[in-house]
Order: C-alpha cells, then sequence, then structure tokens
C-alpha cells in the first residue's frame, strides 16, 4: 500500500508537466498575437 500511494505521489509532477504542455499559458506571446488575427479574419468576415 505504501508503494501505491509513493507511485501515486511520483505521477503527480508528471501530470502537471503535461497538463502545461497540452495547454499553453494565455500569457504566451505567439499564442497572443494567432488570437488576435484570428480575431481580426472574424470581424472581417462579419462585415461581408
Amino acid at each position: 500500500m505504501f508503494f501505491e500511494a509513493f507511485g501515486g505521489f511520483a505521477i503527480i509532477p508528471i501530470f502537471v508537466l503535461f497538463l502545461r504542455w497540452a495547454f499553453p499559458s494565455k500569457k504566451n506571446h505567439t499564442e497572443i498575437a494567432r488570437r488576435r488575427e484570428i480575431k481580426k479574419s472574424l470581424r472581417e468576415l462579419k462585415k461581408r
């Protein structure tokens, strides 16, 4: 039972790193620029 609990604690940091990789933060400047371009193109499409 001890080893199962220890295994759970060992998995948590790996899981956290995976989630950080899978879902980048909103402070990512390249992501912000990409979102801005998408919003701009959507506004142009709505004008038509």
